[in-house]
């Protein structure tokens, strides 16, 4: 008994420490969206906090990739990063940057090394705390 109140507490440290504020901007909306070719597109679902939105792999008129996020919204929290991988487990991945805001729209270019045929989870990624927020899955 006394090892599963431990283990609760623990896990409620941990919840509870992804929740700090970081410097994730709180609401983005860039003012000229990607426009172009769709090739990939997914919607988010919740892990251990509440995500949603979609989000997409768009080629515009110069062949440029972007991820374009499209009303996303998760929880805010520290180290917060966008992520590729073949997986939810974050490994391997490639990493897009900090996330940059945890509502709203706005896109990432991809650049020549990323594989997101291969790496078709998109996931939202607190460093930190090694803890998923949420994830889609580009088809």
């Amino acid at each position: 008994m006394k090892k599963l109140i431990s283990l609760l507490i623990a896990a409620t440290a941990l919840l509870a420490s992804c929740k700090k504020d970081s410097k994730t901007a709180n609401a983005l909306n860039e003012t000229s969206p990607v426009q172009g070719t769709t090739l990939a597109s997914g919607n988010f679902i919740s892990s251990v906090h509440t995500t949603g939105g979609t989000v997409r792999v768009v080629k515009d008129a110069s062949n440029k990739l972007y991820l374009v996020f499209e009303n996303f919204r998760t929880d805010n929290g520290p180290d917060l990063r966008v992520w590729l991988s073949p997986n939810t487990g974050g490994n391997p991945y490639q990493e897009l940057g900090f996330l940059k805001a945890v509502s709203g729209n706005f896109s990432y270019e991809l650049g020549a090394s990323i594989n997101y045929s291969n790496n078709n989870r998109v996931l939202i990624w607190c460093r930190q705390f090694s803890v998923l927020f949420g994830y889609a899955v580009l088809q």
